[in-house]
């Protein structure tokens, strides 16, 4: 499943990031690894931007809908 399906407040594990190596990339100075554990606060209004907390280092960002159809993640709870 991926970022785009999951629901807002579960805990949820990074399995992989598609997408070349900008978009890897990017999401590693982010704070984003495979195998961290993150949480939606909140997805805004139509299909907007996607608010995302990294538990495991403790770092808040937001993505938008394209970036978040390419990180693939599980539920952890």
């Amino acid at each position: 499943m991926t970022l785009f399906d999951a629901r807002p407040g579960k805990l949820l594990r990074v399995l992989q990031i598609q997408g070349g190596r900008g978009v890897r990339g990017r999401l590693f100075s982010m704070g984003l690894n495979i195998g961290d554990y993150i949480k939606v606060i909140q997805v805004a209004p139509f299909r907007g931007t996607f608010f995302v907390e990294n538990l495991t280092n403790g770092s808040k960002f937001a993505l938008g809908r394209g970036i978040a159809l390419k990180i693939i993640v599980e539920y952890a709870e």
